[in-house]
């Protein structure tokens, strides 16, 4: 237990000095410059991801992190405030700036390989259909050569019987013109689907390219102008997130209690439901509403994933299932036994034709199976990230803090003398589940964009 209680002073220690300004002293400097270094590593991983995902080389991705992390240092040692925000913008990275921008990041990723491996499939049974014509052109110039035959023939037959009859056939067999005619029709079919298959090619590249490129920016861009609001509004706002019971509000009501006023500790069990005690290991009923608010928009947009996923997967299987019952179909045989031996037998459809239809999910699987493994992870640990940007903040901001304590304790009181105790905890959840954005992130980022503009 000494052991422990020397580790969390030495760790009380350093968090004071990393929250405050810069303090004199050989060893208070060192220290100050030792946790600047590590958050600007931090932040440097941050942005070589953030560049790899944008495709940037290798090459310049180290550069780039390397330049950032030998300045970035140099800037926390000299302000405390620049500290508190890149503290911030690295938790907010697993809260709800976060989740929006792995939400957009997985429908991106469901969207073009599906789409992609669904216009290969029908691609490929267009050309099926084509091979399959080109196929049949072949066997009808040789029925008709064979119909030809039958009609020479038929008369020298009669004649051999004794039968005097008169046969006047007219036989304007001409088939040279119309093969041609179809071939020219199914070269200019064929060039059509390759000049199609090509533009859909370079679209989806281009698509894919700026996706990326614009879902990593804006996610990066949304993070940090999530990251200066919710500062400025903490800092300017008493009443914004001012849910929490702090250890500043404990000294305060042992003070007032000192003063002979009644002490508001502790809460009553509807308090206890509206209020978060901090800090606290167990999840409250308000966390707990927070963590089910956080994953109900993951959960649509898994369900949303899962049915296009599903919307290729059967065309997967109609295409497989024409495949299979192609292979089974017999083969076509026409004879008749005659003096000229007219005959034909082949398949009804040619092997080389059978489409190939692929399947999207061996593409899809393994990243969209790390963004949701880390959206359950951020959902457990999301109402608890709150409250750690709440701790950060106090810690940067003591003055802020302080009147938000004020105000805290003023409203409690307020509310338990009026007798009318509700919390807004319903109301905000309705209105936001009511919101599209709340389902579907991905229509945030231009309501967030617009909203930063208006208030600049």
């Amino acid at each position: 237990m000494s052991l422990l209680k020397a580790i969390k002073q030495q760790l009380e220690i350093l968090w004071d000095l990393f929250a405050s300004e810069r303090k004199s002293g050989l060893k208070n400097v060192l220290c100050l410059i030792s946790l600047c270094l590590l958050m600007g590593l931090g932040a440097s991983g941050i942005l070589y991801m953030s560049l790899r995902a944008l495709q940037c080389s290798l090459l310049v991705s180290l550069a780039a992190c390397g330049a950032f992390a030998a300045v970035i240092p140099g800037a926390l040692f000299l302000s405390k405030y620049l500290r508190c925000f890149i503290l911030i913008f690295l938790i907010s990275c697993g809260t709800q700036q976060g989740r929006n921008a792995l939400i957009t990041a997985g429908t991106g990723v469901v969207f073009y390989n599906c789409a992609q491996n669904s216009f290969h499939n029908l691609r490929g049974l267009a050309q099926c259909i084509v091979c399959y014509l080109e196929d049949k052109i072949s066997s009808i110039e040789y029925l008709l050569e064979r119909y030809v035959e039958i009609i020479e023939w038929l008369p020298q037959k009669l004649r051999d019987v004794g039968k005097k009859v008169l046969v006047k056939i007219p036989v304007p067999v001409v088939t040279q013109g119309m093969d041609e005619e179809l071939q020219n029709h199914l070269n200019i079919t064929r060039h059509q689907l390759e000049n199609l298959r090509h533009r859909m090619i370079s679209t989806f590249d281009t698509v894919l390219m700026v996706s990326k490129v614009s879902v990593t920016a804006l996610g990066i861009l949304l993070v940090l102008v999530g990251t200066g609001l919710y500062v400025r509004n903490y800092v300017h706002n008493i009443e914004f997130e001012n849910i929490f019971i702090t250890k500043q509000f404990v000294e305060m009501d042992e003070r007032k209690c000192n003063q002979g006023e009644p002490p508001l500790l502790p809460l009553t069990k509807k308090e206890k439901k509206c209020f978060i005690k901090l800090p606290s290991w167990r999840l409250t009923t308000k966390e707990q509403k927070i963590t089910l608010k956080f994953f109900t928009p993951i959960f649509a947009n898994l369900l949303l994933w899962a049915i296009i996923i599903g919307i290729d997967y059967g065309l997967y299987l109609l295409i497989s299932s024409i495949r299979i019952h192609f292979v089974s179909l017999p083969k076509m045989t026409l004879c008749l036994s005659s003096q000229a031996d007219v005959s034909y037998e082949g398949p009804l459809f040619k092997s080389d034709c059978f489409p190939h239809p692929t399947l999207t999910i061996d593409g899809v699987w393994t990243p969209l199976a790390q963004i949701s493994s880390v959206l359950v992870l951020l959902t457990l640990v999301s109402a608890k990230l709150l409250t750690l940007k709440i701790l950060v903040l106090l810690s940067f901001y003591p003055e802020a803090q302080r009147d938000r304590v004020y105000f805290l304790y003023d409203r409690i009181i307020r509310k338990r003398s009026s007798g009318k105790f509700k919390c807004n905890t319903k109301k905000s959840l309705k209105a936001a589940v009511n919101s599209v954005s709340f389902w579907f992130p991905i229509f945030k980022m231009k309501l967030k964009i617009e909203e930063t503009e208006n208030n600049q």
